[in-house]
C-alpha cells in the first residue's frame, strides 16, 4: 500500500510576494496589451472621424444648454474676454464633465470596450498614484507660480491683493468645480480622443504621434483663442498630458496635473483680482508670452516629474519598463 506524502505546508516564506492590487495586470477585453496607453485599441476609421468630430460638438452643445441660467443672470459672455465668475466656473465645470461622461461612453459602444479603458491600461487605476501626482503636481505649479511672480510679474496679469465676497465665491467655486473641468478635459481630450485619431495608423509610433497632434488641435480649438502664445501653450500643455499617460499607463497623472494646474492658477488669480472676478484675455496679442514660456517650462518639468515616479516604481516592485511605441 502506498503511503501518501504529507502535505505541503503553506508557510509564508514560500509564497510569492503580492503584486499589489493597482499594479497587477489587469487586461480589459477588446484592448490591445502590446501596445501603450493612449493607442491601446482600434476602431475603424468612421467610427474614429464620428468621435473626433463629436467631442468638441458635444461640449458645445452641453456648454449652451448648461450655461443658459447663467446667462439670464449674468448676461451673454464676451467669448475673447471671459469673466470668471462664480457661476460660470460652476457651469464650466458641469458642461466639461457631461461631455467627458458622454464621450466615455461613445468611445466605449464604438471601440468595443468598457468603459474603463478609458482610463487605464493592463494594471487597475490607482488611486495612490492620483494622490501622488496630485502632491507633486502642486509643487511643480506652485514653483512655476512663483517663478512668474519673480521674473515676470508684469505679465501675469494679477492686480491688487483683495478678498471681498465675490473673491470668497470664487475660491468656492474654483475649488468645487475647477476639478471636474480639469479631469473631465483629460478624459475627453486624452482618454477619448487620442485613441480614436491613434486608431488611423496600425504603427504604434505613428499612431502616438497622431493622436498627440489631433488631441492638440482640438483642446486649443475648444479654448477659443486667436493668440499664438495661448494656442502655443495649450497645445504644450495637451502634448505633455498625452505623454504623462503613454509614461504612466492611464490618465491618473494627466488629471491630476490639470487639476493642480487650474485649481492653484485660479486660487492665485482670485486673490489677486482686486476683489472681483477674474478676466481671461483670448484675444489676439493678448497672451503675455513670459508668463506662457514658463508655464511651458513648467508642464515638461511636470512630465520628467512623472517619469520619475513611475521609474523608482517600477524599480521597487521590480517590473518591466512601460511599452515602447513600434
Amino acid at each position: 500500500m502506498r503511503t501518501p506524502e504529507p502535505p505541503v505546508p503553506q508557510s509564508a516564506d514560500i509564497r510569492p510576494d503580492p503584486v499589489p492590487v493597482d499594479d497587477a495586470a489587469v487586461e480589459l477585453p477588446g484592448t490591445l496589451p502590446d501596445r501603450p496607453f493612449g493607442v491601446h485599441f482600434r476602431m475603424a476609421r468612421w467610427k474614429s472621424l464620428v468621435i473626433l468630430i463629436a467631442i468638441p460638438a458635444m461640449l458645445l452643445l452641453v456648454q449652451i444648454i448648461v450655461f443658459q441660467p447663467v446667462v439670464m443672470i449674468e448676461g451673454p459672455a464676451d467669448p475673447n474676454r471671459p469673466t470668471l465668475s462664480p457661476l460660470t466656473i460652476v457651469a464650466t465645470g458641469l458642461s466639461t464633465a457631461i461631455t467627458a461622461f458622454l464621450s466615455t461612453v461613445l468611445v466605449a459602444k464604438m471601440a468595443k470596450v468598457p468603459w474603463q479603458a478609458v482610463f487605464r491600461h493592463t494594471r487597475a487605476f490607482d488611486r495612490r498614484r492620483l494622490g501622488v501626482y496630485l502632491l507633486g503636481s502642486a509643487g511643480v505649479v506652485g514653483l512655476g507660480v512663483l517663478a512668474t511672480a519673480l521674473i515676470a510679474p508684469g505679465s501675469s496679469g494679477w492686480g491688487a491683493f483683495e478678498v471681498g465676497a465675490t473673491t470668497v465665491a470664487v475660491l468656492v467655486a474654483t475649488l468645487v468645480a475647477t476639478p471636474l473641468q480639469s479631469a473631465g478635459e483629460e478624459i475627453a481630450f486624452r482618454g477619448a480622443a487620442i485613441p480614436a485619431a491613434g486608431s488611423w495608423f496600425r504603427s504604434a509610433r505613428l499612431a502616438v504621434v497622431f493622436g498627440v497632434l489631433v488631441s492638440g488641435a482640438l483642446f486649443a480649438a475648444v479654448h477659443v483663442s486667436l493668440d499664438p502664445w495661448l494656442v502655443s501653450y495649450l497645445f504644450v500643455f495637451s502634448a505633455c498630458t498625452a505623454i504623462m499617460g503613454l509614461i504612466s499607463g492611464g490618465l491618473e497623472a494627466a488629471m491630476a496635473f490639470h487639476v493642480s494646474n487650474n485649481v492653484l492658477v485660479g486660487v492665485v488669480n482670485a486673490l489677486f483680482a482686486g476683489g472681483g472676478a477674474s478676466v481671461i484675455d483670448r484675444g489676439a496679442g493678448s497672451g503675455p508670452g513670459a508668463s506662457l514660456v514658463i508655464l511651458m517650462v513648467m508642464n515638461v518639468l511636470a512630465v520628467v516629474m512623472v517619469w520619475l515616479v513611475e521609474r523608482a516604481k517600477r524599480s521597487s516592485l521590480g517590473g518591466e519598463p512601460p511599452h515602447t511605441p513600434r
